[in-house]
């Protein structure tokens, strides 16, 4: 099988691009995995994914975890406005 790379971004307002970046960042830094690996980066207001793996079955994994961190980062960061 090739390798695959995804690269995806995430543009919303600047402070909440922030939170939802420094939420993430950990958990993806800590992805274990021999056949993928994850990086994201912070410019302005848009959070930049990037995903190599060796296969497309590992860059499906990996974007799904990714997405799955992004979307609980979200819903976190929404409750706590409501709790305000």
């Amino acid at each position: 099988m090739a390798p695959v790379r995804l690269n995806f971004s995430v543009k919303t307002f600047p402070k909440l691009a922030a939170i939802l970046y420094k939420s993430i960042k950990p958990e993806i830094e800590s992805i274990k995995s021999s056949r993928s690996k994850a990086s994201v980066t912070l410019q302005g207001d848009e959070i930049v994914f990037s995903i190599e793996s060796m296969d497309m079955v590992a860059a499906r994994a990996a974007a799904n975890t990714v997405i799955r961190l992004l979307n609980t980062s979200f819903q976190t960061v929404e409750v706590l406005q409501n709790v305000r």
